[in-house]
């Protein structure tokens, strides 16, 4: 095995501790030479990081020699300033030493060894004198040491060359190296920035028509979003009230009988009839409570059911029949007073994997279209039809009909379009048919046409695919 370092008597500084710990020292450095030798990856980690602890707790113990002996301070300070500089180095190059312009293995071991030389020589030769004055004399300064005479200082001078000469050799190829470097980048930068360019010119009017695009899209699905989670809160708040006043009127009126049958019952004497009276008073108190009660259930459970719907967008199994409901009592506060009906069709028992949401969207933006356009917001009396159609196991058919005042041929052919209303002048928005078509043909990967005609009413027929699951909507 090679040795990086030959240990022999001139290295011996008289203090045993520190020379036993040198020797360590010098025999972990030559294991770590050896197996640079043998280039096995594991076995030079693992006397990398031995040599570095030792290392650590060799300086540590000198640190407290120094300090029980009552070494001066300025000399305590030079030699722990020495320690720390070199523990940040050594620590530093194992970091990155497989990192572009570090010191190779080889390299590194020639330091270290050139670098014990000098420390053991150079500054624990002094810590040693340190030692032995402060033992003498605490505080006072050694004497001068004719280091002229004596064989270390050759060995010292000699390998402080050898650290130099590496060192510098090192440093001209590392300037070499990043000269070199410097070139390739700037090349490859201005590469890079005339790409950039050309790119940015290409790109930028798609990406700003993009962005306004994606803007106007996220404000509106957000404005429909906030409308109808509002019209479902007003309408809950409306409905709600009623059944819930008469319950506690019912309950009242109980609480009262119950009161007037105890004070009959603390009476010597009570009629039968005005018992039963009270007492058939108490039943139907009773029965009107209830019946208002699970009214209210119901309005709560379709409020629940709706609401979810309205702002999930998850797909789960439900019925249909029971969708369009919930979206007709989203809307009952704004309908009852008119004179419109709404006639549904449907299957019973037509239960749909999908997200409820989009339709219930979908059939609130055609009501009230029609309130609005066939009714001249609900002036006219007339019906609206919903027909709901499985056609097999792959496609749904949902046909909006109204018997309102009909479009002309010119109108019906733009009635999907965005921002087409003929009622602008009035607070329309023309958005309200584009996002049903949005709905349909993207999210639900269907269809929707329009047949109309003037005073023959609106025809809507939709058709999905139920085969494939609804797109999500881009989140920006």
């Amino acid at each position: 095995m090679i040795e990086a370092f030959h240990w022999n008597r001139y290295f011996e500084t008289g203090v045993a501790i520190i020379d036993a710990q040198h020797q360590r020292l010098v025999g972990l450095l030559n294991e770590l030479a050896g197996n640079v030798e043998s280039a096995m990856p594991a076995h030079i980690d693992a006397a990398l990081a031995a040599l570095t602890e030792y290392t650590v707790y060799h300086f540590q113990s000198e640190e407290g020699l120094m300090t029980g002996e009552n070494v001066t301070g300025e000399h305590r300070e030079h030699h722990r300033r020495a320690h720390q500089n070199f523990i940040a180095q050594v620590q530093s190059w194992l970091a990155m030493r497989d990192a572009a312009g570090q010191l190779s293995l080889q390299e590194m071991l020639n330091y270290l060894s050139n670098w014990l030389v000098f420390h053991i020589l150079g500054e624990d030769q002094e810590l040693s004198r340190q030692l032995r004055v402060a033992e003498a004399s605490p505080g006072t300064a050694p004497g001068e040491d004719p280091r002229s005479a004596d064989p270390r200082t050759d060995i010292l001078l000699h390998s402080l060359e050898r650290l130099y000469e590496s060192l510098l050799a090192r440093n001209q190829a590392l300037l070499g190296s990043n000269a070199q470097l410097d070139a390739a980048h700037a090349a490859l930068a201005q590469a890079n920035a005339d790409l950039e360019r050309r790119v940015a010119l290409r790109t930028a009017e798609l990406s700003a028509s993009n962005l306004r695009l994606q803007e106007e899209q996220a404000r509106r699905m957000q404005t429909e979003r906030l409308a109808a989670v509002g019209q479902l809160a007003a309408g809950f708040a409306h409905e709600i009230n009623t059944p819930v006043g008469i319950a506690v009127g019912a309950v009242s009126q109980a609480d009262q009988t119950v009161s007037e049958i105890l004070a009959m019952l603390s009476r010597e004497e009570v009629s039968e009839a005005d018992l039963r009276a009270a007492l058939d008073m108490l039943q139907e108190s009773s029965r009107l409570a209830l019946s208002n009660l699970q009214r209210a259930a119901r309005l709560t459970g379709g409020f629940k059911r709706a609401s979810i719907d309205q702002v999930s967008e998850q797909p789960h199994v439900f019925v249909f029949g029971e969708m369009i409901q919930d979206t007709l009592f989203t809307l009952h506060g704004k309908l009852k007073h008119l004179p419109i009906r709404i006639e549904v069709d449907c299957p019973a028992d037509l239960r749909l994997e999908g997200v409820p949401g989009l339709y219930e969207q979908v059939l609130t933006n055609l009501i009230l279209n029609s309130v609005i356009h066939a009714y001249g917001e609900g002036s006219r009396a007339g019906t609206i039809r919903i027909e709901v159609t499985r056609l097999d196991d792959d496609r749904l058919r949902l046909v909006f009909a109204d018997d309102g005042m009909g479009m002309a041929e010119e109108i019906a052919a733009h009635a999907f379009e965005p921002f087409n209303t003929t009622r602008r002048n009035q607070g329309g928005t023309g958005l309200g048919l584009y996002v049903c078509h949005d709905i349909v043909t993207h999210r639900l990967q269907g269809k929707i046409d329009c047949d109309s005609a003037p005073g023959r009413g609106t025809r809507f027929r939709i058709e999905v695919s139920l085969h494939h699951p609804p797109e999500r909507p881009n989140r920006q």
